[in-house]
């Protein structure tokens, strides 16, 4: 079996859709039906909140807290400034709704992205979090897992319908935080301004994060959560933001471990020069002459994200000498989190979100592939045909759009988040596990394979709300048994092995031990590894990449 799936997990012979008998074996319900049942109220460092309880046919209850505030308002004058806490209050503050989503331009809520890109309205005073956990006040320590979102650093939001915690708390007992903080301009804008206020406004997004993990040390026991406990998980931008905390000295403590999840720019962050022509690429769309910090917070906040459209290259922190010493893991592994136990993997075919935008894309002549790589990579012909040809060896019964999907999906996000795999694992002080979500989904006619964000549902146990990208079948809630446990256990102990799945020995770079999550989980040697080793030589995947030349030619 192994030789059949050792390049990208072919699904012709690995992935298996669970039997009858089977789903009908594990088809228990992972979290009872639940209703309304009453008021919870919790002491935080800042005052009382009243948030929901959800009570359950079992008798179990998942307490629920919205928009809770970990910082104060960051519009106005303290635009750009490093987070505040929140002002101390009297009396009990309502936690019943979600909290404004952070100044972003708005993604597309076509159903396939909305689960996980819908947002709140928008507002600066957007410092919030939210708290899911089995129980309060109960002297219990539960693992605490903080969710931290995609979007790039640009955009979404905490409170997507993918991100409700209320099932993976009440399943796994563990406290589950969402967070909400600066993003694009409003979070990392560079700004060589003379005025000391602004030294830390290309950071001030990382530094609201760090705000929140404070928030969430402070209060950990009032929530039933283990203060020293708390793991760190991420996806997409999000695993960029794990990554960015795992090299950022004043996070040191704040987090014990960490789940990166299909990283892709996330090696590195901006350089000064570069975070400086981002800025003047976005005075430019104001027509302003500087880059001055109080002028742009003059700036109303609607205009301000309008301009954000005609900046090419995406806002993200900057190696600032401040908070920011080096880039997180270029070109090694940073040694003050070489202590961190990781969990790190990829969606098999993570490409096929961007392309399926376009039907066309699954029907690609060879020729057209081969155009797209040559500008989505910026490199010549000849080295295209050599790529091409090594991934065709892998895969010969791969079509041409095939080929692309596994290229794009290697480059973009494999590479690089198993280069920080390997980067870590190389530390030898704490273990690292390697997976690749391998689960493919029946919508589209199973062409989109495994797209990124394809495990999040899982994970959260949110499959309904996401059903336009996961789609329905016998193997959902099977699955998400399995990836629930998977990244509790990991929470709880540091190892994610547990009884779902067969024995998981840690990654290293000799056999990069990789378990494939699926119905059929295996742990497999370096999947993929053959053809992806073709691309050795390229730059590795930066934000400031399109993937627009791959995806639309």
């Amino acid at each position: 079996m192994e030789t059949a799936t050792r390049g990208a997990l072919d699904r012709r012979a690995f992935l298996k859709h669970a039997s009858a008998a089977t789903s009908a074996a594990v088809m228990v319900s992972l979290v009872p039906r639940m209703a309304w049942a009453a008021a919870s109220v919790v002491e935080t460092s800042n005052g009382k909140v009243r948030g929901s309880v959800y009570a359950s046919a079992s008798g179990s209850s998942v307490h629920v807290f919205k928009g809770m505030r970990y910082g104060d308002t960051t519009g106005g004058e303290y635009r750009f400034l490093p987070p505040r806490p929140p002002r101390k209050w009297s009396g009990i503050q309502d936690a019943t709704q979600w909290g404004a989503s952070c100044p972003q331009v708005a993604e597309t809520q076509d159903p396939f992205y909305a689960w996980y890109t819908a947002i709140q309205p928008t507002n600066e005073d957007c410092l919030f979090l939210n708290v899911f956990t089995p129980g309060v006040n109960d002297n219990k320590r539960r693992p605490i897992m903080v969710w931290l979102h995609g979007g790039s650093w640009s955009s979404c939001a905490g409170t997507a319908p993918g991100f409700d915690g209320t099932n993976l708390a009440a399943a796994q007992d563990v406290v589950v935080v969402t967070v909400n903080h600066r993003l694009n301009a409003f979070g990392y804008l560079w700004l060589e301004d003379k005025d000391e206020r602004f030294a830390d406004a290309g950071s001030a997004g990382v530094l609201d994060i760090l705000q929140a993990l404070r928030w969430v040390r402070d209060n950990a026991a009032a929530f039933g959560g283990d203060a020293g406990n708390v793991t760190v998980f991420g996806q997409s931008g999000g695993a960029a933001k794990v990554i960015a905390l795992m090299g950022m000295p004043a996070a040191q403590g704040l987090f014990h471990k960490a789940i990166v999840q299909s990283c892709s720019g996330g090696m590195r962050i901006d350089s000064p020069d570069e975070a400086a022509r981002q800025a003047h690429a976005l005075a430019s769309a104001l027509d302003m002459q500087s880059v001055d910090g109080a002028a742009l917070q003059q700036v109303p906040m609607d205009k301000l994200v309008a301009a954000l459209k005609r900046v090419a290259d995406p806002f993200r922190p900057v190696v600032d000498g401040r908070n920011f010493l080096r880039d997180p893991y270029y070109p090694d592994a940073p040694a003050m989190s070489a202590h961190i136990p990781l969990l790190i993997g990829n969606a098999n075919t993570e490409s096929t979100y961007y392309l399926q935008v376009d039907p066309n894309n699954f029907s690609l002549g060879m020729a057209d592939v081969q155009r797209r790589l040559q500008h989505f990579l910026k490199t010549d012909a000849a080295r295209v045909d050599a790529l091409v040809e090594a991934y065709r060896s892998e895969y010969p019964a791969y079509d041409p759009s095939e080929i692309l999907m596994t290229i794009t999906t290697d480059y973009l996000f494999k590479r690089n988040t198993l280069k920080v795999a390997s980067l870590q694992a190389a530390a030898g002080q704490a273990p690292v596990y390697a997976y690749v979500f391998a689960r493919q989904t029946p919508i589209q006619g199973g062409r989109i394979h495994t797209p990124h964000t394809g495990e999040v549902p899982f994970i959260f146990g949110t499959a309904k709300a996401a059903e336009a990208q996961v789609g329905t079948g016998a193997d959902i809630e099977p699955m998400t048994r399995r990836i629930m446990a998977t990244w509790a256990t990991f929470a709880r102990t540091g190892n994610p092995g547990n009884s779902t799945l067969p024995h998981w020995a840690p990654y290293r770079d000799g056999d990069r031990q990789t378990m494939a999550l699926s119905m059929d989980s295996q742990l497999l040697k370096d999947p993929g590894g053959g053809s992806r080793g073709a691309l050795e030589g390229l730059p590795y995947y930066e934000y400031s990449v399109s993937r627009s030349a791959f995806v639309k030619g």
